[in-house]
């Protein structure tokens, strides 16, 4: 069935049960899934996956439905509970319509043909690479390696439409070192495709960071220091303040603490944060948002200084306002039931600016610090910026080179004000989640041990 074809026949249907503005979002997905489970594949999934979400507008009010579909009776039953919550709800004074046709900005080929070709049983050889690759001195308790092929089509009544076909690969990997007093270590990798998945990287990865976990010891006392942040960890920190700072709803309703400083600094030279949705690289990377909104490139933060933040349809009317093309529904580590997903405002791409220096580089200027490998949860509060993060394994750094490994110590700080203590910016650029950024050292934070 031609998803394209069937959007704009729905938005046709749903016209005619009385809705004013109507939009019909379809998704076809084909996922492949090899899960490790004790060093063995333990399971082979595949699963085929389409449906449908439809929104309206009448008399001022919206209704939302979604639903798997079949036949074209599914797509008049979503569309009809759809109009029925709309007479349910409450008049909302900002949602005026949905975007307009426009002609796509850029152009990105999010279809990667080592996806769509792939079968479970190349995803099989792949994961069994991995866990030898991560030798006998180590196991892999837990592991998958998926990949999708996801069809969405738009099509609402302004005309907007659109059909892309994009893919992704996702893999998860934790290990642990054999022995009674076990290290601990985790991989991940995102991207739109297979090709950059090495899997003898991955698995020496796996082993090194159990080894080093391992041989870790507790750190004592407290010591204010540079901390370099490995791209894996800094994405989730980023996401939790700048993603949520970048949000336009956040700043209507004044919970963002980058509501009024467009044009103003945010963090020092070295922060120079862009939106690259045309990356191929990214899962996510895309020529038209969630809703038909066209995607562009956009500096969000140039050296150090706020540019713009960033609008969903509904909230753009609400703050009068252009959206910029950032609605999401998608998650770069599983493409199933997109459709049943509501919306979220964020960067397509969040990119940082790489630097010319390696990590060895970054560590050689350091006085007293860490170089931080595993965080027990990378979280920070959204709205003030705070942190207090257990260190799992952490590089111990004097004097310019590494003295050992340590554990059991609190990185403290406040997200915040380190974008304005940025001491150096590497070059080593990788994909988590969505975002395309390099190791950053962070100077004058606080690690606090035991006593």
């Amino acid at each position: 069935m031609d998803l394209e074809r069937i959007s704009k026949k729905s938005v046709h249907k749903v016209l005619e049960e009385g809705a004013k503005e109507v939009e019909s979002y379809l998704v076809r997905v084909r996922s492949l899934t090899a899960y490790i489970d004790d060093d063995r594949v333990k399971n082979l999934e595949e699963k085929l996956d389409q449906g449908i979400s439809i929104r309206v507008l009448l008399n001022g009010k919206m209704g939302q439905s979604s639903s798997t579909f079949h036949t074209t009776r599914d797509l008049e039953e979503c569309g009809a509970k759809a109009v029925a919550l709309a007479k349910l709800s409450r008049p909302d004074p900002y949602f005026k319509r949905f975007p307009g046709f426009s002609q796509p900005l850029g152009h990105v080929d999010v279809r990667q043909e080592d996806v769509v070709t792939a079968t479970t049983a190349d995803l099989k050889e792949k994961v069994e690479a991995i866990v030898k690759a991560a030798g006998d001195e180590v196991k892999v308790p837990r592991g998958l390696l998926r990949v999708a092929l996801v069809e969405r089509a738009l099509a609402n009544s302004n005309g907007a439409a659109f059909r892309e076909l994009g893919t992704m690969a996702y893999a998860h990997f934790t290990s642990m070192t054999k022995g009674p007093e076990p290290g601990e270590g985790c991989e991940c990798y995102y991207s739109s495709g297979l090709s950059g998945l090495d899997t003898q990287a991955m698995g020496d990865g796996l082993r090194q960071k159990a080894r080093n976990a391992r041989d870790a010891e507790h750190f004592k006392g407290k010591m204010t220091g540079s901390v370099i942040l490995p791209p894996d960890e800094l994405a989730e920190m980023l996401l939790a303040s700048v993603g949520y700072s970048l949000d336009g709803e956040n700043a209507l309703r004044h919970r963002s603490p980058w509501a009024d400083l467009v044009n103003k600094e945010v963090g020092n030279e070295m922060v120079n944060l862009r939106d690259q949705p045309w990356d191929p690289r990214s899962a996510l990377s895309c020529r038209y948002d969630d809703e038909g909104t066209v995607t562009r490139e956009k500096p969000l933060v140039e050296r150090g200084t706020l540019k713009t933040l960033l609008y969903d349809g509904y909230h753009a009317q609400m703050g009068n306002v252009a959206a910029t093309g950032n609605y999401l529904r998608r998650d770069p580590s599983d493409a199933l039931n997109l459709y049943r997903r509501g919306g979220v405002t964020l960067p397509v791409n969040l990119a940082w600016k790489p630097g010319t220096q390696n990590v060895e580089d970054m560590i050689s200027d350091i006085k007293e610090g860490m170089v931080i490998e595993k965080l027990a949860a990378p979280d920070v509060n959204s709205v003030t910026g705070g942190f207090a993060l257990e260190v799992r394994c952490a590089k111990l750094v004097r004097d310019g080179s590494v003295v050992g490994h340590v554990d059991q110590c609190l990185l403290v700080g406040n997200f915040y004000q380190a974008l304005k203590r940025v001491g150096a910016v590497g070059n080593d650029v990788a994909v988590h989640r969505n975002c395309i950024i390099p190791s950053v050292r962070f100077d004058g934070l606080e690690i606090v041990g035991s006593e």
